[in-house]
């Protein structure tokens, strides 16, 4: 694997230094500044070969500038919050939840968190206008680069990506056909430092900056936060009513997402808020080092501010890797089981928390998530290449199938938890093969779909692809 990415980046930077060479214009012209368009994949300027590169693109699908303007202008286009610090910030701008103990005021953290992640980013007036990093005057937030590759890649309206698709009733009762959620997730400027490492040479990235081997890894004060929006109408959702709703540029065929991606088109569609997740880098998790939670859009509330409509469900700083009990809340769930035997994960008991299915036994996980696994299950594992895939055998339902209603067989099994260890911050769960991109899936997927396009470029096959397998980093036909 090694091999082959040096290989490839040899023949893609020389690919490139011909073609800024090629649209070289005479010295006494200027260069130009135009904007990349929409389906730019790399964005090359007539200059020279360490002066090329633009920035990365902004978004992957979108109606065609045409049609935007004479339709959408009231609508911003999406950005990609790119500018990464080339400094890590200093300790007197550290989060002030860091300030707070998760286990013993753990609805002080999440709210703290809430707010951390709301301050200029919501409250503009206009729906549409919120959660736009470039127009925060209280701090900075980045994007993760590279998420607009593919059929899949993120859209133009709001930069959200196809996250996956949830059965039926797996929502509520009244959800009776599938339906799909998509995602935005932004970082503050701990992780930005991380990631302008990562990507500081935009041809080369350094897989190291996540991965403690190399000294890398997210530093402490790190706060991810993940908007999650559904397709399902306020009809087949109660708690949805009063909603968020953003206009998108979603699948028009999401049926075949996992079956022919290829074949998939876009359309404008409506999405609304379902779930904010948020991870922590907190060392006073000492097994993990990350504390991760969730928030739940609860319309019914009716808060005058409808983002004050997400209450937390729960936090998680580990997986209770000695629990073993098999058990799931089969959909729809009629009421949140709250398990008293966890030690790592907390469940808010309020009446103000739809009834909720949970992760296996009672782990914290959120109304998209599988009743099977746990959010320290998924994220635990990320790294790249995906060598160990996403989801366990008996997590998913198989394509068209049913969601179980009783536990899998495999639950409790030694092979069913490798995924509910306790792994520490930026270390790979397959060191020999893989390095670790610290508990971030969407980091994982970005260098997935660069190497993609690398391999688009060069072309032909190398037999190291049919020596190990690699798993893609979705949760695979639900």
């Amino acid at each position: 694997m090694f091999m082959r990415i040096v290989r490839i980046f040899a023949v893609v930077t020389s690919v490139l230094f011909l073609m800024a060479a090629c649209q070289q214009e005479p010295e006494e012209e200027a260069v130009s500044n135009e904007e990349p368009t929409s389906d730019t994949r790399l964005s090359v300027q007539a200059a020279p070969p360490d002066t090329f590169f633009e920035g990365f693109p902004d978004f992957g699908h979108m109606v065609t500038p045409a049609v935007y303007d004479t339709t959408y202008t009231d609508i911003p286009v999406f950005r990609l919050s790119q500018e990464y610090p080339a400094a890590l910030p200093p300790d007197d701008e550290l989060p002030p939840v860091l300030e707070i103990d998760f286990a013993s005021e753990w609805e002080a953290y999440a709210m703290t968190v809430r707010e951390y992640c709301f301050e200029g980013n919501v409250g503009s007036g206009q729906i549409e206008d919120d959660w736009r990093p470039e127009n925060n005057a209280v701090r900075d937030w980045y994007h993760i680069p590279w998420l607009h590759w593919g059929p899949t890649g993120t859209e133009g309206f709001h930069g959200l990506i196809f996250e996956t698709a949830v059965s039926p009733f797996q929502l509520a009762a009244g959800q009776v056909e599938p339906q799909y959620i998509y995602a935005i997730t932004i970082v503050n400027s701990y992780g930005g430092y991380t990631l302008g490492q990562m990507w500081a040479d935009p041809l080369n990235p350094n897989r190291m900056a996540t991965d403690r081997r190399g000294g890398g890894g997210f530093p402490v004060g790190t706060i991810f936060c993940k908007l999650l929006l559904t397709t399902a109408p306020t009809e087949q959702v109660d708690y949805l009513e009063n909603p968020i709703e953003w206009t998108a540029y979603i699948l028009a065929n999401p049926e075949i997402v996992y079956s022919n991606p290829e074949a998939l088109t876009r359309k404008v569609g409506t999405v609304r808020l379902l779930q904010m997740d948020w991870m922590v880098r907190d060392d006073r998790a000492e097994e993990t080092g990350w504390v991760m939670g969730t928030f739940v859009y609860n319309g019914t509330l009716d808060n005058d501010m409808l983002w004050e409509n997400l209450v937390p469900l729960g936090l998680q700083w580990g997986n209770d890797p000695e629990n073993t009990e098999n058990r799931i809340t089969p959909y729809p769930a009629l009421e949140t089981f709250i398990n008293p035997d966890l030690e790592e994960t907390i469940i808010n008991p309020s009446e103000d928390v739809p009834p909720m299915h949970l992760g296996w036994n009672g782990r914290l996980n959120g109304p998209a998530d599988l009743n099977t696994s746990s959010c320290m299950a998924c994220h635990g594992i990320a790294e790249f290449p995906m060598v160990t895939p996403l989801v366990a055998p008996g997590m998913v339902p198989a394509p068209g199938a049913q969601p179980a209603q009783r536990p899998p067989e495999q639950g409790g099994s030694d092979a069913w938890m490798v995924y509910f260890k306790n792994y520490g911050a930026a270390t790979a769960v397959d060191p020999d093969y893989a390095t670790s991109t610290d508990f971030s899936l969407q980091v994982g997927m970005s260098l997935a779909n660069f190497y993609a396009w690398v391999d688009q470029q060069v072309g032909g096959e190398f037999a190291q692809e049919y020596e190990q397998i690699v798993n893609p980093i979705n949760r695979g036909g639900q």
